[in-house]
């Protein structure tokens, strides 16, 4: 494989000039980009800005799809001279519990890495994906996706199965930014409504399954930052599709914060605002 035969800077820089061509040559994802960052920053910024960090959010995701392979491959030590976190000690005590415990990352930085990170911290994890329609592409996702201490499930199985393993004491690592058909809320996502994948909440709140959230960015020396939470207060007041839509957007805040922080790095030409929350639902809220 190229990630485990190419010294690590010429693979960085081959594969974000990959990522600027992307951005040049690809109309439609430029122009969605383009569009969102208007739709957020257009305000706060002028439009020079908005194209340099649409064109290094191309670059970042080429850097990324490069290193979601090389550290894939690494040794447990080096793996964690690139790869440094926060305090892991209430995460630890969550687990410790044997309840399971629900990651929510979203697309930011390089989020395939995070299933290596907490298999290489000693946790036994699942990690929940779509099948890709490319047999090819699907085959090779799921061996990125596996490991020891990991296991891939596609997201069409059984619920129960997932609730199993949680119970067995294992992680499961879920991505709730997109707007995808499966089932979900509206909640604000950088501060526009956006229907909200709430599946992994209702479970935790069913089952009294801790939640954190979890991402991760690149630092400028091309290092990785993870982030953690603190375990999520779910709300609980006897009425569950509010507390579920309070639960849903204190996700999206935290998810938010690390947007905020590193807009250039996660994925703004996804359509994230595309359905549009009902008239009366947004009224009611």
């Amino acid at each position: 494989m190229l990630a485990r035969i190419v010294p690590r800077p010429v693979g960085l820089s081959c594969f974000g000039m990959l990522g600027y061509l992307v951005f040049r040559l690809s109309r439609r994802e430029r122009k969605r980009t383009l569009d969102h960052l208007q739709l957020i920053y257009g305000d706060a910024w002028d439009r020079k800005k908005i194209h340099t960090v649409a064109r290094d959010v191309f670059i970042g995701l080429g850097k990324n799809l490069f290193d979601a392979f090389f550290l894939w491959g690494l040794s447990g030590q080096r793996f964690f001279e690139l790869v440094k976190s926060d305090r892991l000690e209430e995460f630890k005590n969550a687990a410790a519990k044997n309840r399971g415990v629900i990651i929510i990352t979203a697309h930011v930085g390089c989020f395939e890495m995070l299933l290596h990170f907490f298999a290489r911290c000693g946790f036994p994890i699942i990690a929940i994906g779509k099948k890709a329609k490319d047999t090819r592409i699907d085959n090779l996702l799921r061996k990125m996706r596996s490991g020891p201490n990991i296991q891939y499930m596609d997201r069409s199985e059984n619920s129960r199965k997932i609730l199993r393993s949680l119970r067995e004491g294992k992680l499961c690592g879920v991505l709730v930014d997109q707007d995808t058909d499966v089932e979900g809320v509206f909640a604000r996502f950088m501060g526009k409504p956006a229907f909200t994948p709430s599946g992994p909440v209702r479970i935790a709140m069913k089952n009294e399954i801790p939640v954190f959230v979890v991402t991760t960015i690149r630092l400028q020396d091309n290092t990785h930052r993870v982030f953690l939470s603190r375990q999520v207060d779910l709300a609980n007041t006897g009425n569950f599709h509010n507390d579920l839509v309070t639960n849903v957007q204190k996700i999206n805040d935290l998810l938010c914060k690390t947007i905020e922080q590193y807009p250039s790095q996660w994925v703004w030409m996804h359509r994230r605002w595309k359905k549009q929350q009902p008239l009366q639902e947004h009224i009611n809220r």
